[in-house]
């Protein structure tokens, strides 16, 4: 009896495979690709006996053109410019509130704002604190100016040098007064003068400062004044008080400043008012009196 070696499985004649894959119906793949390496058919053998090709990216469909992206454009800080409505806000109540301020300090107005907006307690606890140290430390060369002034004792010198060129009244005088000689107040006169100039000069320079600082506390005050309205409906009873301490502290220091500023200028005008009597009594009264007594010696 023959052996023959059974098959494993047997159904029927297989089909003889095509040398040439069979072409597939246009159209999508059942099972999308992740890749696309040209038009090979994804798991198909390669045609008979034919050596396998390498991946090549040459066929590869063009990728759509990606839809039109605006530019990036460089991140800018919150409250970078008067655009952010809180800002605007801001200025629009800076506009009605204080008309004069807001046309010749906008720009400074619309810094401030950005500095402090959004409110916060930190920024409200500092908020003018470089002003206010500024104008402290210019309080005192003001005060030691008018203390100078005082000092100096001008007006007494001037009495005395004037009263040595009048005649004597009565025979007492005559008799027991020593009569000075108005040349004797030259000197100290030629000195006051120049200490007074020098006066003018130097408290022109505080006076000035004053000024600016008393602007730069009434701008503070007043982007403050703004702020404090906008946050009036805020929960925040602390930020609340904290914006009405700061307006207090500021608005004591504006006054303080402006009452330094009219002492420093009812200063310059008594010492201008000196200098010319000085001038005066140098130029005009002790010439004359010297040439009166040169006609009465013999």
């Amino acid at each position: 009896m023959n052996q023959q070696t059974p098959k494993a499985f047997d159904f029927g004649e297989e089909p003889e495979l095509p040398a040439v894959p069979v072409e597939r119906p246009a159209g999508p793949p059942a099972v999308p690709r992740a890749f696309d390496f040209g038009e090979a058919q994804g798991g198909a053998a390669p045609a008979g006996g034919s050596p396998p090709r390498a991946l090549s990216f040459d066929d590869l469909p063009a990728a759509p053109a990606p839809a039109t992206l605006p530019p990036k454009t460089a991140g800018k800080a919150l409250f970078d410019s008067e655009d952010h409505p809180a800002v605007r806000d801001a200025l629009a109540t800076a506009s009605a509130d204080y008309p004069d301020l807001f046309a010749h300090a906008e720009g400074r107005m619309a810094a401030l704002f950005r500095r402090i907006l959004p409110v916060k307690l930190a920024l409200v606890t500092q908020w003018a604190e470089s002003p206010l140290m500024e104008q402290a430390a210019l309080l005192q060369p003001a005060t030691e100016l008018v203390l100078k002034l005082t000092q100096m004792a001008v007006p007494a010198l001037l009495e005395a040098a004037l009263d040595s060129t009048r005649a004597p009244a009565g025979v007492f005088d005559k008799l027991f007064r020593r009569q000075a000689s108005p040349a004797q107040y030259k000197p100290a006169l030629i000195s006051s003068r120049e200490q007074l100039m020098q006066l003018m000069a130097d408290s022109e320079r505080v006076m000035c400062k004053l000024e600016e600082s008393a602007q730069d506390l009434s701008l503070h005050g007043a982007v403050l004044a703004v702020v404090t309205k906008l946050a009036g409906g805020a929960p925040d009873a602390a930020l609340l008080d904290a914006l009405i301490q700061r307006r207090t502290l500021i608005g004591q220091a504006v006054r303080q400043a402006e009452l330094s500023i009219l002492q420093m200028g009812q200063m310059r005008q008594q010492a201008a008012d000196l200098i010319g009597q000085v001038s005066s009594f140098l130029t005009v009264t002790l010439p004359a009196v010297e040439m009166a007594q040169a006609q009465k010696d013999p």
